[in-house]
């Protein structure tokens, strides 16, 4: 699995806002950006850890207030990273890649053995998330497809984690902090969508996926085209949103709308047993085929 082991570590006055709403970091193709706020360039100190991810850091005076440091990746799929103070040291955490090995055991391939992946299972508990007039909830088929997806995978040699495997509340703020905690290679959030009462149903129906850093996008389009060209489903997209449960910077992390329950046609399928073990068999193996691209 990855793991946090190139540690950057400035020594820089001023004040740096890590939070991902002000976008004072910033994820890019073997580049990510750091800005600091109400400080100059001084004499940075840069320590990195043996054997770093990056292959260089370059620093900019961009106002007389505002400093942007580049770090430069020797990979284009970034796996997570963290930043932490300690006293006025900036400590910028990049995780290496997973070292991934495929197994057989018995007559079974395993190309997932030593990942470890976390699902969650989207609303749980008072939180039903969309609800059909005839009584289907969301959160029930959420932790349908996930414990089913938790099978597939472990077969498939992941060790994997679920944020609920019963039908229990956890607020957006406890789901992240389970994934902090797990430090997982990836997180999926499984959800399925619903149009209103009032707008038109029989127009809004397929897959469709979020991302919100960079790390993540590569995994939701790779997801996303897996779905629908081998279930053959209605395509809505593969879009960036600001999402709790694509926030996360700790591993590659997306959420997954996968079909509409206000579609009569799309609850049908989206309800059925056997569509929903294809389905998980369908992304156990896209994810498996992602990580052999990314290899």
């Amino acid at each position: 699995m990855p793991t946090l082991g190139t540690n950057i570590k400035c020594v820089c006055p001023g004040y740096l806002d890590i939070s991902a709403k002000t976008g004072c970091s910033q994820q890019s193709e073997r580049r990510f950006t750091l800005t600091f706020y109400n400080t100059t360039v001084q004499k940075d100190i840069f320590r990195m850890s043996e054997d770093p991810i990056i292959s260089g850091i370059d620093w900019q005076q961009v106002t007389a207030g505002r400093v942007k440091y580049t770090f430069h990746l020797k990979s284009v799929q970034q796996w997570g990273y963290q930043l932490r103070y300690e006293g006025t040291n900036l400590i910028v955490s990049f995780r290496h890649p997973p070292h991934t090995r495929s197994l057989t055991t018995g007559m079974i391939e395993q190309p997932l053995s030593g990942i470890k992946i976390l699902l969650d299972p989207g609303h749980g508990g008072i939180d039903t998330g969309a609800q059909t007039p005839s009584g289907y909830r969301e959160k029930d088929v959420n932790l349908i497809v996930a414990r089913l997806l938790e099978a597939e995978l472990t077969n498939r040699g992941a060790t994997v984690y679920l944020t609920r495997s019963d039908d229990k509340y956890l607020s957006l703020n406890d789901r992240v902090a389970i994934i902090d905690r797990i430090e997982p290679v990836i997180a999926l959030s499984i959800h399925y969508n619903y149009i209103p009462e009032g707008a038109d149903a029989q127009r809004n129906q397929g897959v469709e996926i979020f991302w919100y850093h960079h790390q993540s996008r590569g995994l939701a389009s790779s997801l996303h085209d897996y779905i629908v060209n081998q279930m053959r489903r209605p395509s809505k997209g593969v879009d960036w949103k600001n999402l709790a449960l694509a926030r996360p910077t700790i591993a590659p992390s997306v959420l997954l709308e996968l079909g509409f329950m206000s579609h009569p046609e799309e609850l049908n399928w989206i309800i059925d047993p056997s569509q929903q073990q294809r389905l998980s068999v369908t992304l156990a193996d896209g994810i498996a085929e992602w990580f052999r691209s990314v290899q």
